[in-house]
């Protein structure tokens, strides 16, 4: 039977994690899902063959491998290029897909005509059970739609995303994240699917997706040297990314990315001055950008908010603003 929906998932030697993962994509089917294809893609690690969920009925798994690592553009990329389902589903091998996601994804679609729908992503700092839900975390991607800001910060991650697969009309190679980009992969391709192509996305509000940020993970590690590498590998790219897509000087959306720019250099002189930054600063300052941007707090708050967010003096709830309306 043809495979509804293909989900692909590149990883590297996190074998453990990976198990995890895949066995929460397999209980999809269990939760009214007929004909998952799962595509894994090992990017140059070790032996995953223990890790993957085979004779599962209803979910066929495709392997592929890269002899030596290519990054994830290019994982997910070769995911593409074999993905046979009517829709494509990706996720992280560090991330889980909670029960009835691609379910509720699926038939969201069918429903509203858009051509990618996300899911709401919880973030937890503990490892979670495949299928089971974890304990409320005040941390999540849970933001509505709104293009304009989408053009200032992402906040659609990767593994939330489930959408049309064009490969199935016909050739789509304009269907693939950039490998020169080092990060925000899947920023640049929202965007070009968005502006090039006239993608409709809509936002699913319940959460789907459990996003892990266990401490002594390789991602949350390391010198503070390598913190300020990281995070000019990210600045670099954010420039890299709005300089294909310019907008008017002096517009909200100019002034918003100027502001995100400012987030960056104040991140980057914490670190430089041997202090941390807090745990989710990154979600932190996103949910203040997108509050600044949609009329929920005064935009010339942002820079001072973000700061505090940082540095981790803004103790505030961060779920208070759960619901921001569009921006007009």
């Amino acid at each position: 039977m043809p495979a509804t929906v293909s989900v692909i998932v590149p990883t590297r030697d996190r074998p453990g994690p990976l198990a995890d993962a895949l066995r929460s994509v397999a209980l999809q089917h269990g939760d009214g899902v007929d004909g998952i294809e799962i595509v894994v893609v090992n990017d140059g690690g070790g032996d995953i063959a223990g890790a993957l969920p085979l004779g599962v009925p209803g979910v066929t798994v495709r392997l592929l491998s890269h002899p030596k690592p290519r990054g994830q553009a290019a994982a997910r990329n070769a995911g593409l290029e074999v993905a046979s389902g009517r829709f494509v589903a990706f996720l992280d091998d560090d991330d889980l897909y909670l029960p009835g996601h691609l379910a509720r994804a699926l038939t969201a679609l069918e429903a509203s005509g858009a051509d990618v729908m996300y899911a709401d992503c919880v973030l937890t700092d503990a490892r979670c059970v495949p299928g089971e839900m974890p304990e409320v975390s005040p941390y999540r991607y849970d933001f509505a739609y709104d293009p304009g800001i989408l053009a200032v910060a992402n906040f659609i991650p990767t593994s939330a995303v489930v959408c049309r697969n064009p490969a199935v009309h016909g050739p789509a190679s304009w269907f693939r994240f950039d490998p020169e980009l080092p990060v925000l992969v899947d920023w640049s391709l929202w965007l070009r699917l968005i502006h090039d192509r006239g993608w409709c996305f809509e936002r699913c509000p319940q959460p789907g997706v459990v996003f892990h940020r266990v401490p002594g993970d390789v991602t949350v590690t390391g010198r503070t040297c390598a913190h300020l590498d990281e995070l000019g590998r990210y600045e670099d790219a954010y420039r890299t990314v709005i300089a294909r897509w310019p907008v008017t000087p002096g517009s909200r959306v100019a002034r918003f990315r100027a502001l995100f720019l400012e987030t960056f250099q104040t991140a980057q002189t914490l670190l430089a001055t041997g202090q941390r930054l807090v745990p989710f600063a990154y979600e932190g300052a996103l949910r203040v950008l997108y509050d600044g941007f949609t009329g929920r707090l005064d935009e010339a708050l942002v820079p001072a908010r973000t700061a505090a967010v940082l540095s981790g003096e803004d103790l505030r709830d961060p779920v208070a603003a759960r619901e921001p309306a569009s921006h007009p």
